[in-house]
């Protein structure tokens, strides 16, 4: 394991260990946390057809090119259909491309009261693009409402989590069909519950060579065994349609959860995983994702998984982005 230039307290390195499942082969993860906690992705979900709306060249001083797409994602029971955003590096061949979700619309992106959470041009200046959508343009983040959910025959429940997820590879369908984006060395990169569905997706698709997630806390990095910050019963009370419904007989019982998220960094491997935190996001548990980063390393090459915790609170901030992607030109 490696972590970056912020000191990790030396308290986490002393405190007591949890009781933890063993790392277990891959296949058998992967498949215990989608039938206790994600659910099942359904196999499916085509892209059928992109078209360019607008493309802007030289923006951000001439560091970047700006377009945006529509793309239509053929599902069994109908059509999903998406806006994108994506930066291309002005001045380089083929980029790496990062697929990241955004909270509230890909207009948050450019001069909003959340365009500090995503800088542009320092990215570009590292030599990645960015391909982003708005995250309830695949499934909507409330209890009654379907998104691509309800595109697939209801065979098997899934989650939210899992339908973001699900999400993150279709952008990376997209991005394999564009011109200026290269699939080798894709990143998938997420914050908060979409650090989640970063995990998840890193763990079930193999195109992501790195996984990124950003104060993913519970149903993230973070460990259930670990005592602190939000809890099962917390997350399935608040935030249910997350989660497949029997998940919730969990509250409470978590040292019978038969997998904890060590094991689903694990999975990953031998690809790489970043996982980045902040001191003061106690809600994420920064000691609990600290101590599943430790527990995941045997799976590991050396280098293959690092780690930051920076001040502040629950955020993502050029700092993550830039130590994150410091780890991946490592």
């Amino acid at each position: 394991m490696t972590t970056e230039s912020v000191q990790v307290p030396e308290a986490w390195r002393e405190g007591t260990r949890p009781g933890l499942p063993p790392l277990l082969p891959d296949f058998e993860v992967v498949d215990t946390f989608a039938r206790e906690i994600y659910g099942r992705t359904p196999s499916g979900g085509r892209l059928s057809d992109v078209t360019l709306l607008s493309r802007e060249n030289g923006v951000l001083d001439g560091a970047a090119d700006r377009l945006r797409h529509h793309a239509r994602i053929s599902c069994p029971l109908g059509d999903l259909e998406l806006d994108t955003l994506l930066h291309v590096p002005s001045t380089t061949g083929p980029s790496p491309v990062i697929v990241v979700l955004s909270f509230t619309g890909i207009e948050e992106t450019l001069g909003s009261a959340q365009s500090h959470r995503w800088p542009y041009a320092k990215v570009m200046d590292a030599g990645y693009a960015v391909l982003t959508v708005d995250y309830q343009q695949i499934e909507p983040d409330a209890p009654d409402a379907r998104g691509v959910r309800a595109l697939f025959p209801a065979d098997e429940p899934w989650g939210a989590v899992g339908a973001w997820a699900w999400g993150l590879s279709r952008l990376l369908d997209i991005a394999d069909g564009l011109d200026g984006l290269t699939a080798a060395g894709a990143i998938a990169l997420g914050h908060s519950r979409l650090g989640k569905a970063a995990l998840w997706a890193g763990a079930q698709d193999e195109r992501f060579a790195v996984t990124i997630s950003n104060d993913s806390g519970c149903c993230g990095a973070s460990l259930f065994r670990h005592p602190g910050g939000e809890d099962i019963a917390a997350i399935t009370t608040k935030f249910p349609h997350w989660f497949v419904p029997s998940f919730a007989s969990y509250a409470g019982r978590e040292v019978e959860l038969p997998v904890d998220q060590h094991q689903l960094l694990a999975s990953i491997a031998p690809r790489r995983v970043y996982v980045a935190s902040a001191e003061d996001d106690a809600w994420a548990d920064p000691i609990g994702e600290y101590v599943a980063v430790v527990a995941a390393g045997p799976a590991f090459e050396d280098g293959g998984i690092g780690y930051h915790v920076r001040p502040g609170g629950h955020d993502l901030l050029e700092e993550d982005w830039l130590r994150a992607l410091s780890f991946v030109r490592r």
